[in-house]
């Protein structure tokens, strides 16, 4: 029986989307093979059973879920070992994960602990009887495809990119089975430990976890002084910053503040776009907002078929306006 995992992202009791989708990417994974299939889903830190037990629902047999005290936060050396642990006593088909910030440590933890292949931003995966498993990933910031064949045995660990990892509903009404499992205690070896929790100012919160995100493009132009009006309305509304490639490539940005193809993958609850024309390798990093704000001077503009709302305008005009209207409400 093929046994394929997959990691859950979850922040206490709330699952992040995309857990779903690699929930589905397993299941079409398992039918592939043409054989009996389970989907186990692995969950590490504080969750409720009854939130869990809904995975059922989205394909899920089982979830094998571990916490205590010591993994209330994402701590590498605690995780990882947590999940090494599992699999080596159930040796599964493959790991899946959705690429993020806290995957991508964890994975290549685990898979230089299990010496085992790591394919990041994948965009598709499947394994053959033979023993042979296949990921295709871009590279060159998207313009081409990478073709990947690898052995699939120990099991192999692939990132998937959260762009690819369609919205799926529940297709069944089932309960998945919740199985406490032991965590590793806490090692007296362990090379780090977290002193303190900062919270993070909203302008400076990751991308990939704000709920509101003010982002700019080439339309602002090149100087400093330009993209200020991006800086003064996140700060004005409690939103994050961030900006297309050319303004990271211009400096204004740092590159963790790029949204896009070759940047980060966002779905906050509102993105208001700022002089960004819409390219494909732009869009597709955001288009899963709920909601689409765009202002720009072209009305034939791409982005426009992304928004919400338009409006139509110089942003180094109508940014002001609306800050000054914003702290008069306040």
């Amino acid at each position: 029986m093929v046994d394929i995992w997959i990691f859950v992202q979850h922040r206490g009791d709330d699952i992040e989307d995309a857990t779903y989708g690699l929930a589905a990417e397993a299941g079409r994974m398992i039918a592939q093979q043409g054989e009996a299939g389970r989907i186990t889903a692995v969950a590490l830190g504080p969750a409720s059973e009854s939130v869990l037990e809904r995975l059922g629902d989205y394909g899920v047999d089982r979830v094998l879920h571990a916490s205590g005290d010591h993994m209330n936060r994402y701590q590498g050396e605690i995780f990882s070992r947590a999940f090494v642990d599992l699999v080596q006593q159930e040796d599964p088909a493959c790991l899946l994960m959705v690429q993020s910030a806290e995957t991508e440590d964890l994975a290549q933890r685990m898979a230089a602990m299990m010496k085992t292949a790591l394919v990041t931003r994948a965009m598709d995966f499947s394994m053959t009887p033979d023993g042979s498993a296949r990921a295709i990933r871009p590279v060159a910031g998207g313009y081409l495809f990478e073709d990947l064949v690898m052995d699939s045995r120990p099991s192999p660990i692939v990132l998937f990119l959260p762009s690819v990892l369609f919205d799926t509903e529940p297709d069944r009404d089932a309960t998945a089975s919740v199985i406490r499992v032991p965590s590793p205690a806490p090692a007296d070896d362990l090379k780090t430990r977290t002193v303190s929790v900062i919270e993070a100012a909203p302008e400076d919160l990751d991308l990939e976890e704000a709920d509101i995100i003010v982002a700019g493009g080439r339309g602002l132009g090149k100087g400093e002084a330009s993209f200020e009006p991006i800086h003064a309305l996140a700060r004005a509304i409690g939103g994050s910053v961030g900006g297309t490639r050319p303004v990271v490539d211009w400096g204004l940005l740092p590159y963790e503040r790029q949204i896009g193809q070759t940047g980060k993958y966002v779905s906050p609850r509102l993105i208001i776009n700022c002089g960004i024309s819409g390219a494909n390798e732009y869009t597709a990093g955001m288009e899963k907002s709920q909601q689409v704000i765009a202002i720009d001077l072209n009305p034939r503009a791409r982005m426009f078929r992304f928004a919400d709302l338009g409006v139509i305008g110089d942003v180094h005009e109508i940014l002001p306006l609306l800050i000054s209207r914003i702290e008069e409400q306040k």
